[in-house]
């Protein structure tokens, strides 16, 4: 009689994430090791964008809003040993309280952003999207750098994602769960003159 193969834990593959090399980044969603190199400029000038715009910064926007905890891109590890490493991720002062330093923070964010690459793009849009619904993160962007595109969604309470709103080009954003931050999409896009 053969053994059956055993497949690696959520756990172990966290443990193989850990261990690639510089400059790959490790995701385990679902059973499924993800590996993927660090950010293009174009990526990272929309990643600094967001973050100037919800936590105030030098190149204007409004104040931050009141009562969230905003990080670039650290290791949330779900209940599931699933873990990911959003662009931007946002939790409510009451619900991190505690656990702002932790690594990985084992907190479900309340809200999360993904910007959209060539690498990238098919593990948001899908397994990544889909792991977001079923922890229960309550609103989701996404934003696509080459298309210039903004998507906010919410996450409705039969697990599904309803989109709130599409913006473009230069359009002024104003979208939950940040209504209150006027958000000037044209600083977002890296123009190379």
């Amino acid at each position: 009689m053969s053994e059956a193969l055993r497949l690696p834990t959520n756990a172990e593959l966290c443990d193989e994430a850990d261990a690639l090399p510089e400059p790959l980044v490790g995701e385990v969603i679902e059973g499924m090791l993800y590996a993927m190199p660090r950010p293009t400029p174009a990526h990272a000038h929309v990643e600094e964008g967001v973050i100037l715009d919800l936590r105030g910064g030098p190149r204007g926007g409004s104040p931050p809003p009141p009562g969230w905890f905003i990080k670039l891109e650290v290791e949330v590890r779900f209940p599931t040993d699933e873990k990911v490493v959003p662009d931007v991720s946002g939790w409510r002062d009451a619900r991190i309280r505690g656990h702002r330093n932790d690594n990985p923070i084992r907190v479900t964010p309340d809200w999360v952003c993904e910007v959209l690459s060539d690498g990238t793009r098919r593990k948001d849009l899908g397994p990544k999207r889909d792991l977001y619904g079923r922890q229960g993160v309550g609103h989701l962007w996404l934003v696509d750098p080459a298309a210039r595109v903004l998507e906010a969604f919410a996450l409705e309470t039969d697990g599904r994602w309803k989109l709130l709103a599409s913006f473009v080009d230069d359009a002024v954003a104003r979208v939950a769960p940040f209504e209150e931050v006027p958000i000037a999409l044209e600083r977002w896009w890296l123009v190379d003159e």
